[in-house]
């Protein structure tokens, strides 16, 4: 995964960037260990209606039951003392999303900073890196946050994000049966 700070790589076993210092144990220590993970969707902030955790529940064990990859959201009033990109970064580590091979995406709604982040494992980034997933949130939820529509938001992001890895996984297994 890259760096919060300078976008240099890590892993579990460097915990530390070599680029810049960047130490995931500080966070531990500032934000204590997140709440245990209860499934795809923690609505930590409140904002998303019964009707769209319902909608976006279903896309995301969808993409999941379709990739055999992880695909999680969490909201959150801030994340504060932290930025939102540490967070998400912060989070994808200690909940080992995708499992140790990182198979998996998390996107994170941050209330009072207004932003959205995502973190993509690096097992997938051969089908959508960070960048280009930002890209995505930029497109299809920005729209739709800035008028107050979060379920709407939410729910077109994560199901352009999910249909771009699975065609990545579509293609990738279609030319592994073709060699």
């Amino acid at each position: 995964m890259k760096c919060p700070e300078c976008e240099a790589y890590m892993n579990d076993n460097t915990p530390v960037c070599t680029g810049c210092g960047f130490d995931i144990h500080e966070f531990d220590k500032v934000l204590q260990i997140p709440s245990e993970r209860t499934g795809q969707i923690m609505d930590w902030a409140g904002v998303i209606s019964e009707e769209g955790l319902t909608r976006i529940n279903d896309r995301l064990q969808s993409f999941c039951e379709s990739t055999g990859m992880d695909y999680c959201l969490v909201t959150l009033a801030t994340s504060a003392p932290r930025s939102s990109r540490e967070f998400v970064f912060w989070l994808f580590n200690r909940w080992q999303i995708g499992g140790e091979r990182h198979l998996g995406v998390l996107v994170l709604l941050s209330m009072n900073e207004r932003r959205i982040e995502v973190e993509v494992g690096n097992e997938l980034e051969k089908h959508i890196t960070d960048d280009e997933a930002s890209g995505v949130l930029e497109r299809h939820a920005v729209p739709f946050l800035k008028k107050g529509d979060i379920d709407n938001g939410l729910y077109h992001s994560l199901d352009m994000l999910g249909k771009i890895i699975e065609h990545g996984v579509t293609e990738e297994k279609m030319n592994a049966s073709a060699n």
